[in-house]
């Protein structure tokens, strides 16, 4: 995730199929971002801060 994050944020993507492949990639980390903003939030309320 951080190689992806690092690419699409620091190059400038000219080529669209190379684009594309990079947001097909990161799309397939939707489950894991989710996943990982829950515990977040779980934690978060757990320690009563919300």
């Amino acid at each position: 995730m951080r190689n992806l994050r690092n690419q699409m944020v620091h190059e400038y993507v000219e080529d669209p199929a190379v684009l594309a492949s990079a947001l097909q990639s990161g799309h397939a980390f939707v489950p894991a971002l989710i996943a990982a903003a829950d515990k977040m939030i779980a934690e978060i309320e757990r320690r009563g801060w919300v």
